[in-house]
């Protein structure tokens, strides 16, 4: 079910040559719900929306929403006769793929709400599926079921579930619903409950735990809709198990690929998205947008829900636990009251700690360390509060030195990285391998970790980042002094 790093290097490019039937390529929220001048670029076929509650998120979903004219706008901007007088001149501009209009370009759209009503004009209509938030409240306190109960027999239909549903939900719950079926209401096809079966005794999604409806209802709902749909999700993870938010992940991607959908989901949970890559992640806080792994630990510091701390963010989390690894080993004193936070690549950790420093309510400092790796593609000056670590790729510096060095270290390679079980030998032939191998620096421990019989490659990491630090004072000296700056009482 989840996708090979070939598969997702094909979907990106998929979407970057604008391989779709219809695809929403860029929302633009010139001024909606406290959002002026945001912009979000769907870079993937999935895409997750993370950040505060309040942040955005469901803003940026329903600005999505509002690109195809078949749905009603209400459904995620409804106005009140008192009190929304704020919507006045609300605009959002879309950019999207819809090769009926256009074969070669993409199209440009603009929805604006005046006088009272929504305008779209020459807005197209492609099937949507939305899947709210209630699909995780009991059956029994929703009202579209109560028409099960009670009623006759007559009045629906009995049909056995997609295959495909069976065969995903199964995947994703790790229980075998080959048995489940789904009842219909005859007057309303859209009305739908779903029947489960242990040792042979059906009983009602009356009787489902919130989990296990939510996933069949939700997988159900997917595989049934026609191809090149738009599927937009709230709370992706609402009643999962954090097991169970991975695998859905994985069956969304899976789903968007053999199906052509483009998926849009919002999430509070870091298990969603540790399951995808970079360009498929938007951060939403106090209606601003970036783009990049901003973690949901990075989310709380910016918004000052980690007192007491000073704050230093990094572009991943290699970076993460190489800074840590460091300031832990030179910066006597530095490590209790320094937090590091994964804020996602280029320019995007700069820009949340520029958010950072600029939000009146926290007291503590922030800085940036920018991955060197991109000095020498461009005139990058950075601002005060930031500074480049390396000049390279972070990954590639660890690596590297220890290549150079691979004789002499060996020994405490084999004891740092927790390899007793190979020769020493055996090890310096697989680093000699993994270099010669010329693959993408990201990944050099994870190669490292194949060729030797699939240990660890987390202890590979961990080793190998403490072996470099130790060996390198003078590689951190300013960067620890650099941090230490910040505050200098400390």
């Amino acid at each position: 079910m989840k996708l090979s790093p070939s598969d997702m290097r094909n979907e990106l490019e998929r979407v970057r040559s604008n391989n779709y039937n219809q695809f929403v390529k860029r929302v633009h929220l010139m001024r909606v719900r406290g959002f002026v001048d945001e912009t979000v670029e769907f870079k993937t076929p999935v895409t997750a929306l993370v950040g505060t509650n309040g942040g955005g998120k469901s803003t940026i979903l329903g600005a999505t929403a509002l690109a195809y004219k078949n749905i009603r706008p209400g459904q995620f901007f409804p106005k009140a006769s008192i009190g929304d007088e704020s919507m006045a001149d609300w605009s959002i501009e879309i950019e999207l793929v819809d090769k009926n209009i256009s074969r070669d370009r993409t199209i440009t759209r603009t929805a604006r709400f005046t006088h009272s009503k929504w305008r779209r004009d020459g807005f197209p209509e492609r099937p949507v599926e939305y899947i709210e938030i209630q699909r995780t409240v009991p059956a029994g306190e929703i009202s579209r079921f109560r028409r099960f109960v009670g009623g006759s027999p007559n009045d629906f239909t009995v049909s056995d579930l997609n295959q495909n549903t069976i065969t995903y939900a199964t995947a994703v719950l790790d229980k075998n619903i080959e048995n489940y079926r789904v009842v219909i209401e005859n007057s309303n096809p859209s009305s739908k409950m779903y029947i489960g079966s242990y040792s042979g005794v059906d009983y009602s999604q009356f009787h489902f735990g919130a989990g296990e409806a939510s996933v069949i209802e939700t997988i159900d709902r997917i595989e049934n809709s026609p191809e090149n749909s738009l599927i937009l999700i709230e709370e992706v993870e609402n009643g999962l198990h954090p097991v169970a938010v991975r695998l859905f992940v994985q069956y969304l991607q899976n789903a968007a690929r053999r199906r052509r959908l483009q998926v849009v989901f919002t999430t509070h949970s870091q298990d969603a998205v540790n399951e995808l890559p970079v360009e498929a992640v938007w951060a939403s806080i106090n209606k601003r947008a970036w783009n990049g792994k901003l973690s949901i630990e990075s989310l709380r510091a910016i918004t000052g829900n980690v007192p007491d701390a000073r704050a230093v963010y990094v572009e991943d989390a290699f970076v993460k636990e190489w800074v840590e690894n460091a300031i832990g080993r030179y910066g006597a004193g530095l490590a209790a009251n320094t937090k590091v936070f994964a804020a996602g690549g280029y320019p995007n950790v700069i820009k949340v700690s520029q958010f950072h420093n600029e939000n009146p309510m926290l007291r503590i400092p922030s800085i940036a360390l920018v991955d060197g790796d991109i000095i020498s593609t461009d005139n990058h000056a950075l601002p005060p509060y930031a500074r480049f670590i390396g000049d390279n790729t972070p990954e590639d510096i660890v690596f590297s030195f220890i290549f150079d060095h691979k004789t002499e270290l060996v020994s405490l390679i084999r004891q740092r990285c927790f390899l007793s079980q190979f020769s020493e030998d055996r090890i310096l032939e697989t680093i000699n391998s993994v270099r010669n191998s010329s693959c993408d620096c990201h990944i050099v421990f994870t190669e490292m970790s194949q060729r030797l019989d699939f240990v660890s490659s987390l202890h590979i990491r961990a080793g190998m980042i403490d072996l470099f630090n130790e060996k390198n004072p003078i590689f951190w000296q300013e960067i620890i002094q650099f941090i230490r700056e910040q505050n200098p009482s400390n």
